[in-house]
């Protein structure tokens, strides 16, 4: 673990806004008795910082760390204002508010108003209320300049967010009450302009390289499953070790192409379809099942629409596959049938017999099937709507002929193929 704290520009306040941190140390009376003790990389940094950026790898304890942080600010500093700041507002939900993590389970007093006048809000017994926000479009960022000035703002994956910029610059402008507003953030790094921007603030007291293996309370079998599929990779160096990865020598996507030609919203489509790339097998160490869903545009050039990837058995993912099919009134399903085989189209005739199936064998090798379809990328001819950060982390690291390539990427390249690289496989209708 280290850290780094940036000079701040301006005078060194007198008070100390981070007196209360040290009740952190042990559970304050309203938080659960039996919640496990912080780790040294989940305290906030010593010294006067605007900026506190935990940057960690999956399963770190990041969010956990700055959600006790924020619930103990706000309890210490009735009527204090704050916002939390997610990529969605179901981000936001589910892990600063209900989740695991979530203040709620930290502390059991507070309450969510999912439909508070002027948004959704948390309260505090003691006055204090912070705004619960997620800023996945422009015009969600458009609702931090209608949110009125803070104490404190809490940044959920931060390198996650798709609307970074204009957001974090939206944001500074309320972030203006009290002895000393400030910010912290959880993220898992990405190699973004927009984060890397961020980063090197003055005043940032940057803490990273702290990884899942730094947090004692994980579940073995995650630990486990995750070593053993991502270890060695870089892949698994930004996800499990928290790196800031440059661009990937050798790898075929660049992250520039993501961000220059990503999209708010799809034209009228002509064809939708769902890929599939299913899992060899099932189990905590078998590989996830790749599902992307993607659209062909009226005006020639695709549009990836959604992620539905998940580690599930055969009937999960299936399901899931065929209601990502219904939802975005697909007209197919494109799945990989060299390792499933049959059993691909027998698990999605259990789940809907009426769905059409386009059954696609790998002749060629990964490279040569991957090639064209970042080509199309670097021409612009392929556009995302909103942010994929686990799809693009996939796409950026794989190098070709160094080591497996991810489930995501080999159902987005299965997609892309299908709708711009001609037919190549029979129909099988269900």
């Amino acid at each position: 673990m280290s850290a780094r704290t940036s000079p701040l520009s301006t005078e060194a306040r007198q008070p100390d806004p981070f007196a209360f941190a040290a009740d952190l140390l042990d559970p304050p009376p309203w938080e659960p008795q039996d919640r496990p003790k912080l780790e040294p990389h989940q305290h906030p940094p010593d010294g006067d910082w605007d900026l506190w950026l935990l940057e960690a790898g999956r399963g770190a304890g990041k969010t956990e760390a700055c959600s006790r942080y924020f619930a103990g600010y706000m309890r210490a500093n009735p009527g204090h204002r704050g916002r939390i700041i997610a990529p969605t507002f179901g981000d936001a939900v589910e892990a600063c508010i209900t989740g695991p993590s979530g203040i709620q389970s930290i502390d059991p007093d507070v309450r969510f108003l999912a439909s508070a006048p002027g948004g959704a809000k948390l309260v505090w017994p003691n006055g204090s209320e912070a705004l619960v926000l997620g800023t996945y479009t422009p015009r969600d960022v458009d609702r931090l300049r209608a949110g009125g000035n803070r104490h404190i703002d809490w940044w959920e994956e931060m390198a996650a967010n798709p609307q970074l910029k204009d957001a974090w610059d939206q944001a500074a402008f309320g972030l203006r009450m009290g002895e000393h507003p400030h910010s912290i953030a959880s993220t898992t790094p990405r190699s973004i302009a927009a984060y890397r921007e961020v980063r090197e603030t003055v005043g940032v007291a940057l803490v990273n390289g702290v990884s899942l293996f730094d947090n004692p309370h994980n579940p073995k079998a995650f630990v486990d499953r995750m070593k053993a599929k991502y270890e060695g990779t870089r892949l698994g160096r930004q996800e499990l070790y928290g790196e800031l990865l440059d661009d990937t020598p050798g790898a075929l996507w660049k992250r520039k192409h993501f961000d220059a030609f990503r999209v708010e919203s799809a034209p009228d489509l002509t064809v939708v379809v769902v890929a599939i790339d299913p899992a060899a097998t099932s189990g905590p160490t078998a590989d996830d099942t790749g599902i992307m869903v993607a659209g062909l545009g009226v005006d020639g050039h695709a549009y990836v629409l959604a992620d539905k990837t998940c580690h599930m058995a055969p009937k999960g993912w299936g399901t899931r596959a065929v209601r990502a099919y219904e939802n975005h009134d697909a007209d197919r399903i494109v799945a990989e049938v060299n390792n499933g085989g049959e059993m691909v189209e027998e698990v999605l005739r259990t789940v809907d017999p009426t769905v059409s199936y386009k059954a696609v064998n790998a002749s060629r090798g990964k490279q040569t099937r991957a090639q064209p379809v970042s080509a199309l990328y670097e021409q612009g001819r392929v556009h995302h709507v909103g942010a994929f950060p686990e799809l693009e982390d996939e796409c950026c690291t794989w190098v070709p002929g160094e080591e497996k390539s991810p489930d995501r990427l080999d159902a987005l390249v299965w997609a892309i193929t299908d709708l711009m690289l001609g037919k190549q496989s029979s129909w099988r209708f269900l």
